[in-house]
């Protein structure tokens, strides 16, 4: 009987003893069980919000300059009015929305925003201090409210 199983590159003792004199029988599927487990950690960092400071939500208005209908997320670029004294006459403000699957579930469409759109964008901003952030909400002219997808848990984005 081989004392250890082999998987390629990986050696692992077929049998561990532990205190108390238990001993735990070792195999492929406990490889297996690591391996998942350790990777899986590269597909859930990506859906994190960290970036975004959740204890606040700010609003702004401005012109769209366009929406970015592509995976994995939706982005929502806005003109802003720039603050008084500033060089500049506007800044650019990127917003980040869920994907386009999800978001077509509650409502958006690639034609939703057209560039020249005037729309009040509710959004947690990013803590790094960059213009944009996490959209929550987007107040259209005409009054109608788009609601969002992911963002912050516990937080109402519709």
């Amino acid at each position: 009987m081989r004392s250890h199983v082999r998987a390629p590159g990986i050696t692992v003792p077929r049998v561990i003893t532990i205190p108390l004199g238990m001993t735990l029988r070792l195999g492929l599927p406990l490889v297996v069980a690591a391996v998942w487990m350790l990777s899986s950690g590269a597909a859930l960092s990506h859906h994190t919000y960290a970036m975004f400071d959740a204890s606040r939500i700010v609003k702004v208005s401005g012109t769209v300059a366009k929406l970015e209908w592509t995976n994995p997320h939706v982005f929502v670029w806005l003109y802003v009015p720039a603050a008084a004294g500033s060089p500049a006459k506007y800044d650019l403000y990127a917003f980040e929305n869920g994907s386009p699957n999800a978001l077509s579930k509650v409502g958006w469409n690639k034609s939703i925003l057209q560039a020249g759109d005037a729309i009040t964008v509710e959004y947690w901003p990013l803590r790094d201090g960059r213009k944009g952030g996490h959209l929550s909400k987007v107040t259209l002219a005409d009054g109608r409210v788009i609601g969002s997808v992911g963002g912050i848990a516990g937080h109402d984005t519709r």
